[in-house]
C-alpha cells in the first residue's frame, strides 16, 4: 500500500510540474515589425493569472512596461520595451522564466524560450 501510495504521489507531482499555462506569440505574422518597434503582444491561457503577471512585471519596469488585459479565458500581454536596446529584449526572458514559461506557441509549434527570444525579440 505504500508502495502504491508513493507511486501515485510522485506520479502526482512530476505530472504538476510539466503542467505550465501555454503563452501564444500574437504576432507571429509581424515579428519583424514588433522587432522593430519593440512591442510585442502574447496571449496567456487560464492557468496564469492576472495578478501573478503584474507582479512578474514589477520587476522589469526599468526594461519594459507590460500592459495585461483579460479577454475572455485568457489574457492579452503588451510588452513594450522601455529603452530599445539588446539587454532590455534579453530581460523578456526573465519575465517568462519568472512565470515558469518554458516554451512559446508560435504558429502551433512549441518553441523553447531561449530559442523564441532569438528568433522573434532579438535584432
Amino acid at each position: 500500500m505504500k508502495k502504491l501510495l508513493g507511486l501515485v504521489l510522485g506520479l502526482f507531482l512530476t505530472v504538476s510540474t510539466f503542467a505550465n499555462g501555454i503563452v501564444t506569440y500574437s504576432d507571429s505574422k509581424t515579428s519583424e515589425i514588433a522587432k522593430t518597434s519593440g512591442v510585442f503582444n502574447f496571449s496567456f491561457d487560464s492557468q496564469f493569472s492576472l495578478d501573478d503577471i503584474n507582479k512578474a512585471s514589477a520587476y522589469y519596469t526599468s526594461y519594459f512596461l507590460v500592459t495585461s488585459v483579460t479577454t475572455g479565458e485568457n489574457i492579452s500581454v503588451n510588452i513594450n520595451l522601455a529603452i530599445d536596446n539588446q539587454m532590455s529584449r534579453r530581460i523578456v526572458t526573465r519575465f517568462f522564466v519568472t512565470l515558469s514559461v518554458k516554451s512559446i506557441m508560435v504558429d502551433g509549434k512549441e518553441i523553447q524560450i531561449d530559442k523564441f527570444i532569438e528568433t522573434y525579440v532579438m535584432k
